[in-house]
């Protein structure tokens, strides 16, 4: 059974990632009764693409630029609060959300 989900933001990752009662990672994705729910996956999807022109990757290069502007820093920010509150509202105390994502972007 899935104990934690924790939230982090890695390049062309989805943000959610599963945890069994190990601490052992089991997915990166929703869990699995929450699959088809698009709302959740929409909000997380919406984080992980800004989050994803954070970086340059083409057939020459592959490296993280940052952030290009405080507007933009906002924006993710909002983002993020959003698909947790959608997280936490869905989740109900049923697991345990760490969120490790790292605003310094």
């Amino acid at each position: 059974m899935i104990k934690k989900i924790r939230l982090m933001l890695e390049y062309n990752t989805y943000c959610i990632w599963l945890y069994d009662e190990n601490d052992e990672v089991i997915d990166n994705d929703n869990p699995p009764e929450w699959n088809d729910d698009e709302k959740l996956t929409n909000a997380f999807m919406a984080v992980s693409d800004l989050y994803d022109t954070f970086y340059i990757d083409n057939e020459k290069e592959f490296r993280y630029v940052g952030c290009p502007d405080e507007k933009t820093r906002e924006k993710l920010k909002t983002l993020i609060a959003e698909a947790v509150d959608v997280l936490k509202t869905k989740n109900n105390g049923k697991y345990q959300i760490q969120n490790d994502i790292n605003y310094d972007f």
